[in-house]
């Protein structure tokens, strides 16, 4: 037999008697006067101590300090100018990478027959090199194509136009 397995209380469980305390405890008093502050203050005389040592060692480490520091300020700076050679590197590498993809892009575009998508290449590539002549070439020949077609792109060839004549490329 598993034991009372019914809903609600026993009887046994609430008519229980609560256990005595094991001891008595005494009350605390409730106010218990604090001493009184009795300190006197006296001038006296005070210890000498050794200045000149702890002058010197000051000195000697406010000295070492400054060496350090500017040690580290140098190599920091020298690390510094090197991690900026060294980006600045890299980004160029990229800038080439993503230039002469844009161009192959364009190029393979324009033998698709897809002038508009050449020419969204060939201004992306342009923002990256103003200056190259076989761009600019790739620009104003694709611009003279959607001319035909659409007077926004001529407009565009109007503009492009006055930039290359304002700023000729160097040769």
């Amino acid at each position: 037999m598993g034991g009372y397995m019914g809903l609600g209380l026993q009887k046994w469980i609430y008519s229980r008697t609560p256990r005595t305390k094991m001891y008595v405890r005494e009350r605390l008093p409730s106010f218990t006067p604090l001493p009184k502050y009795s300190r006197t203050f006296q001038i006296k005389a005070s210890v000498k101590e050794n200045n000149i040592i702890s002058g010197i060692i000051a000195i000697c480490l406010a000295i070492f300090f400054i060496i350090s520091f500017s040690v580290f300020v140098q190599s920091f700076t020298d690390y510094s100018k090197e991690h900026t050679k060294k980006l600045t590197a890299q980004n160029n590498y990229e800038y080439e990478r993503a230039f002469n993809f844009l161009i192959k892009s364009g190029i393979s575009r324009i033998d698709r027959n897809n002038i508009k998508g050449a020419y969204s290449e060939f201004k992306l590539a342009y923002a990256i090199h103003q200056n190259n002549e076989y761009l600019n070439q790739l620009i104003l020949e694709t611009l003279s194509i959607l001319c035909e077609d659409d007077n926004k792109y001529c407009k565009d060839l109007d503009v492009f136009l006055l930039k290359t004549i304002k700023s000729p490329t160097p040769s």
